[in-house]
């Protein structure tokens, strides 16, 4: 079963922070960054309670926007008929085009060839092995 309130941040396959939405202790989300000085670092502080509005602000980073040309029928392609953030999230993984960060939730067993955008360039030979049974 998947929780959506606890996921790993990763990029490529290495994760790069934990964030629980409803830690244990209570309060607000809770992260643990596992790398240092690292543009896309989840939060400032290597460890500690987030407010909602910062993470609404990553998530914000992670989805395009309600006022793209195109929502309506991205939205669609996922099989969503309003613009919701965190139902895009759990559809897409906060995949985007320009880097390899993504969502993965607790009980995924998902890899960076799983839900990437640019095979050709991470593997390119997958299809051909995956053809041959390789």
């Amino acid at each position: 079963m998947i929780d959506y309130t606890k996921f790993d941040v990763m990029w490529m396959d290495e994760v790069i922070a934990t964030v629980d939405l409803r830690p244990a202790n209570g309060g607000t989300p809770y992260v643990i960054n596992y790398i240092v000085d690292f543009n896309k670092q989840f939060s400032p502080q290597m460890e500690g309670h987030i407010t909602v509005d910062e993470l609404e602000n990553w998530l914000k980073w992670r989805t395009f926007p309600s006022t793209r040309v195109n929502a309506k029928e991205l939205l669609e392609a996922i099989g969503m008929q309003a613009y919701n953030r965190w139902g895009i999230v759990h559809h897409t993984h906060g995949v985007m085009a320009d880097d390899e960060i993504w969502l993965r939730f607790k009980g995924e067993t998902l890899t960076h060839r799983d839900i990437c955008l640019r095979k050709d360039l991470y593997y390119p030979n997958s299809d051909s092995e995956e053809q041959v049974g390789i």
